[in-house]
């Protein structure tokens, strides 16, 4: 008998265990949540489309668009409006968001996180994070832009070196 109340201590004990790790678990998502909108994450991502747009904007002037081209710049430009509305909306981007915090830090990192982005230093970053993330991107863009001729030039250079490499293997085959 007394075996028996022990048996169900055990099994009772062993149902109860996953009770506090659910639990625990909830505790984090509901702080990851609460994170993700502290850094307004969304405004973020609206941030992002505008920094595209800008830089379509900017192609128009790269690519010296002629009056008579610019319908079809002008489509092209509403197109990709339309590829980054769909593509890059916040319903797709929030759960992705949201599995990486999951998966990268703990709950106590989460909650430091909370804190400081709470605190009005934590504001004063995310409010200014934005247009830091903007320049970065346009100085960023400025370094590839400098560096593609080179890149391209080495590009066609291993291209004909490829070719000329196979036609050489193919007259010895």
């Amino acid at each position: 008998m007394r075996e028996n109340k022990m048996k169900k201590v055990v099994i009772a004990l062993m149902l109860l265990l996953p009770l506090p790790l659910s639990a625990s678990e909830s505790s984090k998502q509901e702080k990851v949540d609460a994170l993700i909108e502290v850094m307004n994450m969304n405004e973020l991502l609206d941030s992002m489309h505008i920094q595209v747009q800008n830089m379509i904007n900017n192609m128009h002037q790269q690519l010296e668009i002629k009056e008579s081209e610019r319908p079809l710049f002008d489509e092209y430009h509403q197109k990709v409006g339309v590829v980054m509305q769909e593509q890059l909306s916040w319903e797709q981007f929030e759960p992705m968001m949201l599995d990486i915090y999951n998966q990268h830090f703990s709950e106590e990192e989460i909650s430091a996180m909370l804190d400081f982005y709470r605190s009005e230093m934590g504001q004063s970053i995310l409010n200014k994070m934005p247009v830091v993330m903007q320049e970065s991107m346009v100085t960023s863009q400025k370094m590839a832009q400098r560096m593609m001729p080179e890149i391209q030039a080495l590009t066609e250079e291993f291209h004909k070196k490829l070719q000329e490499h196979r036609k050489q293997e193919q007259q010895t085959q």
